[in-house]
This record gives structure tokens, C-alpha cells and sequence, in this order.
């Protein structure tokens, strides 16, 4: 793999980031959930308003985005892993683990101290090998309900 690099999303990237995401989601998901994204593509967006608030970072590999990761203020002191996407072609080589440590150092400058997510059953192994634990669960905002996870921030 070519050098990886991690940075804070452009507005342009918006459509990009889109449908990587739509990408990501349909290779992910399976049964109901992945007819439903099928048939109302509208369902994947990623707000403008993120992108102006340096929310969203990006995995890029040369000119290419090959992943992102959303991060958004959480209640009281915590942030949430709103998202985490890599394309498809691209699992399984260290991208999701860049763009995780990267989301931590944000949390991390924002002075959070947990870092939740909602994790879908195929991401489970994942956010449990970087060390998150279940604490509940919570309807995600597609419909299903989700385990939700989370993990201390330590600054690194």
C-alpha cells in the first residue's frame, strides 16, 4: 500500500465522501437493511455542517479518499465515532485503525474523556480489538437497534 495519509475533510469532498459511504454500507450490510439503502439512496448524506466543523476526517491514499471517520460532541464531556467508512477494496489494511487513532486525538484536544459508537454486529470484532466495550444499546438512526460501545479517550 502506497503512503497513507490522514486529514481534516474539504467541503468538496462531500460527494466523495458520500458515496464511499453508500459503497462501504451496501458491501457491509445484508437482508432488509441493505434492500432499504438500495431503495432510498437518499438515506446516505453527509451533513455540510460536519464538514464545516472540521468533523470528518479522511484516509487518502494519493489523490484518492479510501475512508473517512465522523466525530461529533457527545453528552456531557464524551464524543461519538458518528461514522467510520473505508472502501471496500481497501478493508482489512490498517485504514479503519488510522482513521480511529485519529478521531481519539481529536476527542482527545476537545478534552473528552469516552469515546462512544454504535457499531453494526459486522464492525463488532473491530471496535473490540481498539479496546471499546459494550455499555448498552441504542436505535440507530436508520431504525435497528445497535450495541452502542465505548472506550476512555487517552491522549496520545
Amino acid at each position: 500500500m502506497s503512503r497513507l495519509d490522514i486529514r481534516i475533510a474539504h467541503p468538496d469532498d462531500r460527494l466523495n465522501l458520500i458515496d464511499l459511504q453508500r459503497r462501504a454500507s451496501l458491501a457491509a450490510e445484508e437482508g432488509e437493511m441493505r434492500q432499504r439503502l438500495l431503495d432510498e439512496p437518499g438515506l446516505i448524506d453527509l451533513d455540510e455542517e460536519m464538514l464545516a466543523n472540521n468533523e470528518v476526517v479522511v484516509a487518502q491514499i494519493g489523490d484518492r479518499i479510501v475512508g473517512f471517520a465522523t466525530i461529533v460532541a457527545h453528552d456531557g464531556n464524551d464524543a461519538e465515532l458518528e461514522g467510520l467508512f473505508v472502501e471496500p477494496t481497501h478493508w482489512r489494511q490498517g485504514i479503519g485503525t488510522a482513521l480511529l487513532h485519529a478521531i481519539e486525538r481529536e476527542a482527545a484536544a476537545w478534552g473528552a474523556s469516552r469515546l462512544h459508537v454504535l457499531a453494526n454486529a459486522r464492525a463488532m470484532p473491530f471496535y473490540e480489538a481498539m479496546g471499546f466495550v459494550r455499555v448498552g444499546e441504542r436505535k440507530t438512526p436508520l431504525g435497528p437497534v445497535a450495541p452502542l460501545l465505548a472506550k476512555p479517550v487517552v491522549p496520545r
